[in-house]
C-alpha cells in the first residue's frame, strides 16, 4: 500500500509540474494558432493576436492577450468586427471541480466593436451555423432555460457563477444600417459588473457617450439564477442624462412570451433638446413650448402586447392621466385606451397669425373686386391632404378635456370617443360645452377610397352667439342665445376640393339678440340716416331669429330667414358662396306697430325697404334696395297713401313725415327733377303715372310729395 501511495503521489507531482512548467515549454505561437483555429471553426471568421500572449494554469488560470482582432463579415465596410488593445481573464481552476465558475478578473481595455446590417437585413453578428437567429440547431430563444422549480442555470454541469472584477474600459461601439443609411456611434463605454453568486443580486453600472451627451447606466437583477431559468425576478434600472431620465422598478420573465411589469418614470426637461439629440430636430416651436414632458405609471408588456397606466402626464403646462395599450399581434398595430386631461391652452402651439402678411399681399383672390389695402383672407388651400397615417394603425380611444383655449376660442369640458379602423376615422363628441351652451357632434373622415370624404354632424343649444362667432370667425354682428344644427358631407383631396363639394343641411334659431351694424327699424323711418353709420353704432334688436339652409356644391342657400321684433318683421333670402367666400343676401324689414321704440315711431304696415348684404366675407357692405321700393310705390299709390296717413297720425313730437318720405326716396332736394318731378306746386300726377316725361323714380317722388300735400 505504501508503495502504491508513493506511485500516486509521484503522478500528482508530475502533473502539477507539467501544469506549472508547460506554459514555459510550449511556444506562445502554438497557443495563438490553437485559439485562432478554434474561433474560426466556431464562427467562420479569423482571429488574430498581434501582441503578446501569456497563459498560466496554476495557482490561477489566467490568459492575457494584447492587440486582438476579430474579422468582420465579407460584406461589411470595416475589416474588423471587434478589436481591443488588451484582454485579461483570470479564473479559479479549483472552483471548476465543484461546478462553479469563479471569474476573478475579466478586463477588456479599449474595445472597438463595429455592428452592421446589410441591405438584405443580415447582421454581422450572425455567424456560420447560427444564421437562424443566433442559436445553433434552430432552437427557439427562451427555450434554453433549465426551468423547473429546482432552478438550474441552463449551463449544463455548471452550478454557479461569480464575477468579481469584470470591467469594460473606454470602449467604442458603432452600428451601421444599410437599409436606412443610418450610423450610430457610442464612445467612452465604461462598465463594471459584480456578481457574488447566481442567487445573489447582480449589479452593473457604468456610462457611455452618445451624440455628445453622457449617459449613466445602473442595473440591478435580484436573482440571476431565476432570470436564466426563465422565471420571474426583480429588476431595477435607471438611465440618467441631461436630455432624459428613465427609471424602472419591476419584474422580468426572460422566457417566451417575455414579460415585463413594474413602475416606470420618465422625465424630459426639454422635448426640443431631446429631439435634436436623437436626430429628429431641430424642432421649430415658440418660446416656452415643447419643453417639459413627464410620464409616470405602471407598464405591463407581454410578448407583443404593451400596456401602460399613467397616473401622471405632464406636457409643458398640460397635465392629465390615462391608460394605453398597443397590440402588435395583428396585421397592423392597434392602439386603445383612455386619456383625461385638465385645462389645455393650445394657443402657444398654434402658428402665428398671418393677418399682416395677408394685408400686405392685397386682395383675397375671390374675384369680388374688394382687394387692395384691406387685404383679406387667403383662398382655400389646394394642396393635397395626406391621410396616409389613417392606414398605419387602428385606434379605439376615449379622450376627455376639462377645457380648451385656442387663441380667442374657449371650449368647456369636452368628451370624445375616437375609432379608427382601416382608414376610417370616426370621432363622436358625446359632451361639448362652449360659450354657455352645450351639444353633441360627430366627425367622420373616410380615407378608404381614392378620394377621401368628410362628414360633420353637430347639434348645439343655448349658445352665446356673439362671443362664439367673434372668437371663431371674427364676426361681431350677431348677438343672442341660439341653437345650431348642421349635417354636411364633402369629398375631395384638398381643402379647396372639400369646400367646393360640400353638401348638406342646417338650421339656426337665436333668441333675444341683436344684429349690430344696421338699424332696420330706423331704416323704415329714414333710409338715409339708417345707413350713414352702418357698422358703428347701429343695432337691430330681435326676439327671435331663425333660418334653415341647404348647401349644394359649396354654395349655401336660404329662403326662410325670419327676424321678429316688436316693431319689425324681417325676412331674408340669398346665398353664401363658401368656396368664393362671398355673400349675396337680401333682407326685407317691415314695420308692424305704432309704438315709440328702436328707430322712432312707425306704423302697423310700413313700407318695406329691402337691404342688400353683399361682398367678400371680410368686407361686407350694406345698402338699401330703393329701386324696388319705388317700383312698389308706383304700382300701388293708393296703398302708399294709406300707409302715410297712418304715419302722420302716429308721429309724435312734431316729426315731419314729409322728411321721412323724402329720405325714403333718397332726399327731396337731391332728385333734381326732369319733367317737373321736383316741383313744389303740386303739378305732378298724384298716381305717379301721368306726369309726362321723366324716370319712374321721378314720377314716384312727385306722387309721394302730392300725397303729403306738398
Amino acid at each position: 500500500m505504501k508503495k502504491l501511495l508513493l506511485i500516486v503521489a509521484a503522478i500528482v507531482v508530475l502533473l502539477v509540474a507539467i501544469v506549472l512548467i508547460a506554459p514555459f515549454l510550449i511556444p506562445v505561437e502554438t497557443y495563438k494558432q490553437q485559439i485562432a483555429r478554434q474561433v474560426e471553426s466556431a464562427t467562420g471568421r479569423s482571429l488574430t493576436i498581434a501582441g503578446d500572449l501569456s497563459l498560466s494554469i496554476l495557482p490561477r488560470t489566467q490568459l492575457t492577450a494584447n492587440q486582438v482582432r476579430f474579422a468582420n463579415a465579407d460584406w461589411a465596410e470595416t475589416p474588423q468586427m471587434a478589436q481591443f488593445e488588451r484582454m485579461q481573464v483570470r479564473v479559479n481552476p479549483f472552483a471548476l471541480l465543484s461546478g462553479e465558475l469563479q471569474v476573478e478578473s475579466f478586463v477588456l481595455r479599449q474595445p472597438v466593436i463595429h455592428l452592421a446590417k446589410n441591405a438584405q437585413g443580415q447582421g454581422n453578428w450572425q455567424f456560420a451555423g447560427m444564421q437562424g437567429g443566433g442559436q445553433a440547431g434552430g432552437q427557439p430563444a427562451g427555450d434554453t432555460a433549465g426551468g423547473g422549480a429546482g432552478g438550474g442555470t441552463g449551463t449544463g454541469p455548471l452550478q454557479d457563477i461569480s464575477l468579481n472584477d469584470v470591467r469594460l474600459v473606454d470602449g467604442t461601439v458603432t452600428y451601421r444600417d444599410a437599409q436606412s443609411g443610418q450610423t450610430t456611434k457610442i464612445t467612452g463605454v465604461n462598465m463594471t459588473v459584480n456578481l457574488a453568486s447566481l442567487d445573489a443580486p447582480m449589479t452593473a453600472d457604468g456610462a457611455l457617450t452618445w451624440n455628445g451627451e453622457t449617459i449613466n447606466l445602473d442595473l440591478k437583477v435580484a436573482t440571476p439564477r431565476l432570470l436564466m431559468a426563465g422565471e420571474q425576478t426583480d429588476i431595477v434600472a435607471t438611465v440618467a442624462s441631461d436630455p432624459v431620465d428613465l427609471s424602472f422598478d419591476g419584474d422580468l420573465v426572460n422566457a417566451q412570451p417575455r414579460r415585463i411589469q413594474g413602475e416606470l418614470d420618465l422625465e424630459v426637461p426639454s422635448i426640443k433638446r431631446l429631439a435634436a439629440w436623437v436626430g429628429a430636430g431641430p424642432i421649430e416651436a415658440p418660446e416656452g413650448t415643447l419643453e417639459t414632458f413627464q410620464l409616470a405609471g405602471t407598464v405591463d408588456a407581454r410578448g407583443q402586447t404593451y400596456g401602460f397606466s399613467a397616473n401622471r402626464i405632464v406636457f409643458d403646462e398640460i397635465t392629465g392621466e390615462g391608460r394605453f395599450a398597443v397590440d402588435l399581434t395583428g396585421s397592423k398595430p392597434r392602439l386603445s385606451g383612455k386619456l383625461a386631461l385638465a385645462q389645455m391652452n393650445l394657443t402657444p402651439y398654434l402658428p402665428a397669425p398671418t393677418e399682416d402678411a395677408q394685408a400686405a399681399g392685397g386682395g383675397d383672390g375671390s374675384g369680388s373686386g374688394s382687394g387692395g389695402a384691406d387685404g383679406g383672407p387667403t383662398q382655400w388651400n389646394d394642396d393635397p391632404i395626406d391621410l396616409s397615417a389613417l392606414h398605419t394603425l387602428n385606434v379605439d380611444f376615449d379622450l376627455s378635456v376639462e377645457g380648451i383655449q385656442a387663441r380667442e376660442v374657449t371650449v368647456g369640458r369636452t368628451a370624445m370617443q375616437m375609432q379608427l379602423q382601416d382608414g376610417r376615422l370616426q370621432a363622436d363628441l358625446s359632451e361639448l360645452n362652449l360659450y354657455q351652451g352645450n351639444g353633441t357632434g360627430r366627425v367622420v373622415v373616410n380615407a378608404r377610397q381614392d378620394t377621401p370624404s368628410l362628414a360633420l354632424q353637430f347639434q348645439l343649444i343655448s349658445l352665446n352667439a356673439q362671443p362664439f362667432l367673434t372668437d371663431v370667425a371674427g364676426f361681431e354682428r350677431l348677438a343672442g342665445t341660439g341653437a345650431f344644427q348642421i349635417d354636411v358631407q364633402a369629398t375631395g383631396k384638398s381643402q379647396k376640393a372639400l369646400v367646393e363639394n360640400l353638401n348638406g343641411t342646417g338650421a339656426v334659431d337665436f333668441q333675444d339678440g341683436a344684429i349690430t351694424g344696421i338699424n332696420l327699424a330706423q331704416m323704415v323711418r329714414n333710409v338715409k340716416s339708417a345707413f350713414q353709420n352702418a357698422g358703428e353704432t347701429q343695432k337691430t334688436d330681435f326676439a327671435e331669429l331663425s333660418a334653415s339652409f341647404n348647401i349644394t356644391d359649396g354654395v349655401l342657400r336660404n329662403d326662410d330667414l325670419l327676424l321678429l321684433n316688436p316693431l319689425l318683421r324681417v325676412r331674408g333670402e340669398g346665398q353664401v358662396d363658401i368656396g368664393a367666400r362671398t355673400v349675396d343676401y337680401r333682407l326685407t324689414p317691415k314695420a308692424v306697430a305704432t309704438t315709440e321704440g328702436q328707430g322712432g315711431e312707425v306704423q302697423e304696415e310700413g313700407i318695406a325697404v329691402p337691404v342688400i348684404v353683399e361682398g367678400p366675407w371680410h368686407n361686407l357692405s350694406y345698402r338699401p334696395d330703393l329701386k324696388s321700393v319705388i317700383q312698389d310705390a308706383v304700382q300701388d299709390p293708393q296703398k302708399l297713401k294709406q300707409t302715410f296717413d297712418k304715419v302722420k297720425q302716429g308721429v309724435e313730437g312734431g316729426a315731419d313725415p314729409r322728411k321721412i318720405l323724402e329720405s325714403l326716396t333718397g332726399g327731396g332736394s337731391s332728385g333734381g327733377g326732369n319733367g317737373g318731378s321736383g316741383s313744389s306746386d303740386g303739378t305732378g300726377a298724384a298716381d305717379g303715372g301721368a306726369s309726362g316725361s321723366g324716370s319712374v323714380e321721378d314720377k314716384a317722388k312727385d306722387a309721394l310729395k302730392n300725397l303729403l300735400g306738398n
